[in-house]
């Protein structure tokens, strides 16, 4: 049946453009019977009754694994009812800094921070101390050193020395000018 309804809308097709495109009386002519054939035909179909919805069934879901029903369990004890709304507090929580200071000490030295930081500390500043006297000593030795080599140098340039010509010694008086 779809057969024939598709050859028949390819025969109206061809007639109809080649009726369109290079006009005269024939080809008009079979373009006319083409689609008297196509009403002849849409004309012969049958209404088919409305067919009722049929009931579609819903999916079942598949069963849960065992670690699903774990994590589902977990999840549920862990935030309580799901989907129930938040209802801010009316009044403001104010922080208790003095019950915060305590809560913190307490866990510190539970844990054993605090005194790991006192360790620390210490060493610290006997790193620092020993450091500062050791850096003092190596300066000091540096300017002995260096005031050492200094004396030597000025001992050395209070010679006279081979370069040196005193103003004597000049066949000309340079204190004068020209």
């Amino acid at each position: 049946m779809s057969d024939v309804r598709i050859n028949l809308l390819k025969e109206v097709k061809s007639a109809v453009n080649t009726a369109s495109f290079a006009p005269t009386a024939e080809r008009i002519e079979d373009a006319k019977k083409a689609v008297l054939s196509l009403m002849s035909y849409v004309e012969g179909l049958e209404e088919t009754p409305k067919r009722k919805a049929s009931k579609k069934r819903k999916q079942k879901a598949a069963k849960a694994t065992p670690e699903t029903r774990v994590a589902d369990h977990m999840d549920r004890a862990f935030h309580g009812r799901p989907d129930t709304p938040v209802t801010p507090s009316k009044r403001k929580p104010k922080a208790d800094v003095e019950a915060a200071r305590k809560s913190a000490e307490s866990v510190s030295r539970h844990t054993g921070a605090e005194s790991r930081a006192k360790r620390k500390a210490e060493a610290m500043t006997e790193a620092v101390s020993s450091s500062h006297d050791e850096r003092v000593a190596s300066l000091e030795a540096k300017i002995d050193q260096l005031t050492n080599t200094l004396a030597v140098l000025m001992d050395d340039t209070s010679h006279d020395t081979a370069n040196e010509v005193s103003f004597s010694d000049l066949p000309f008086d340079p204190t004068t000018t020209m």
